[in-house]
């Protein structure tokens, strides 16, 4: 008997050792894959010890937040804690999430813009939108569009859904003051909230996901055809549609439930069912097809992901006015005040995009710096554009400098007809010639 309790002893001892190290060996070696977390999630770095980290704690700290977040299989660590939360506690635990009536899912951002609690004043919009109505009107005298849109938000369109615990009392929001002013201002202005809810009551699928954060798959669909129209109305052109001649309806895929992702959960939650339509485009034969520049935020990447550049001949996405994305090309440039002078100038059409939750800082920067251009930049004259479309027809002709170019274009990774511009640009600047 004593020897089975030492041995049972014994087993114990090697059982705790290899539950405190298996985590600690998972966590240097990787012998068994772990599914990666969702969401906002901030990866700590292992530091290097030096003398002056050690001596100021620095190392210490740094150390500690690494252990802490780097551990053997901590995704399922969290997965099971957030499981049980949910489950048995009926807790979320992810930042800035709230769960609503019928398992609706909300960022809280959402709830707060509907009830106004981000309001920033009657004031500051109409100076924000004044800024915007003189950009869309410096942009007309040389046959450019400014389009200003509002997307569809899920806190104005499932506020019924709100959790008990969110029931403010509800005041004046930047939504309704900007939509108000922007029609005032005569500012070209798409409000797809006011177009989602008159949809709502007889919308044949569902336009907002429970778990999502953006409207549906095939909300966005309406609304990239919805944008297309009404470029098409205001310049008189008739671009390529997009339509579609089916359409699937399946479980939510990825994008439809991305705040469900974000929960880390190891059971998927209830299926909602949701429509994908199979979306095609006219053909560009005999079609006119601007060049649009998009500031926005997140909700743009839906209709991107839709191939809405399909409908233009360039379509570049300035994200939150920091990172440039363009159709067909892998990566990203940073936004800085020489690309901002070369796409006001380049564009057809200058597209302003987003929910109401960013219409505190709508624009992100790029209206005052807009403005600051326009108001100081003599590219817009038509005396300097002649002069540029002189120049950039003479610099392939010269040997010499066009072979520059093309090493600056490489140097820069941007595309030769690039390079040719912001020469053409500097040198004007310049005064170095006289085209």
């Amino acid at each position: 008997m004593k020897n089975q309790e030492e041995h049972i002893k014994k087993y114990l001892v090697w059982f705790l050792l290899g539950i405190w190290f298996i985590p600690w060996l998972q966590g240097d070696f990787h012998f068994i894959h772990e599914a990666r977390l969702h969401g906002a999630i901030e990866t700590k770095y292992n530091p290097i010890l030096d003398e002056k980290a050690w001596i100021e704690g620095r190392f210490q700290k740094y150390k500690e937040d690494y252990l802490n977040s780097e551990f053997g299989f901590r995704p399922y660590f969290i997965k099971l804690n957030n499981q049980f939360a949910y489950s048995v506690l009926g807790n979320v635990h992810a930042k800035y999430i709230v769960q609503g009536k019928d398992g609706y899912l909300f960022e809280y951002n959402y709830i707060k813009a509907f009830y106004g609690r981000d309001f920033i004043g009657e004031n500051q919009i109409d100076l924000c939108l004044r800024k915007v109505k003189k950009i869309q009107d410096s942009l007309a005298q040389h046959g450019k569009t400014f389009l200003f849109v509002v997307t569809a938000s899920k806190g104005q369109y499932c506020s019924e859904f709100f959790p008990d615990s969110s029931n403010y009392a509800k005041s004046i929001s930047n939504y309704e003051v900007f939509s108000e002013r922007a029609k005032a201002l005569g500012i070209n202005y798409i409000d797809f909230n006011s177009y989602f809810l008159d949809l709502k009551k007889n919308a044949t699928y569902p336009l907002y996901s429970k778990y999502g954060v953006h409207w549906t798959n095939y909300g966005a669909c309406i609304a990239a055809d919805s944008i297309i129209h009404y470029l098409e109305q205001k310049r008189n052109v008739d671009m390529p549609e997009l339509f579609w001649d089916s359409i699937q309806y399946e479980p939510a895929r990825k994008d439809d439930r991305d705040i469900e992702l974000a929960l880390n959960l190891i059971f998927p939650m209830k299926t909602q069912m949701l429509a994908y339509p199979k979306v095609h485009y006219e053909s560009a034969d005999g079609k006119q097809k601007p060049s649009v520049m998009v500031i926005a935020d997140s909700y743009y990447w839906s209709l991107f992901n839709l191939k809405i550049f399909n409908s233009f001949s360039k379509n570049q996405f300035w994200y939150y006015y920091s990172k440039i994305y363009e159709d067909g090309i892998n990566g990203f440039k940073m936004a800085n005040d020489t690309r901002l002078k070369q796409a006001l100038d380049d564009f057809d059409v200058v597209l302003l995009m987003g929910a109401d939750i960013n219409l505190y800082n709508i624009g992100w920067g790029f209206i005052d710096n807009a403005e600051q251009v326009l108001d100081h930049n003599p590219h817009l004259g038509l005396e300097f554009q002649q002069k540029l479309e002189n120049l950039k027809a003479y610099i392939p002709t010269d040997s010499s400098w066009i072979r520059d170019v093309r090493r600056k274009a490489i140097d820069n990774g941007i595309s030769v007809d690039s390079m040719v511009t912001l020469d053409a640009i500097w040198i004007l600047e310049h005064d170095k010639i006289n085209h």
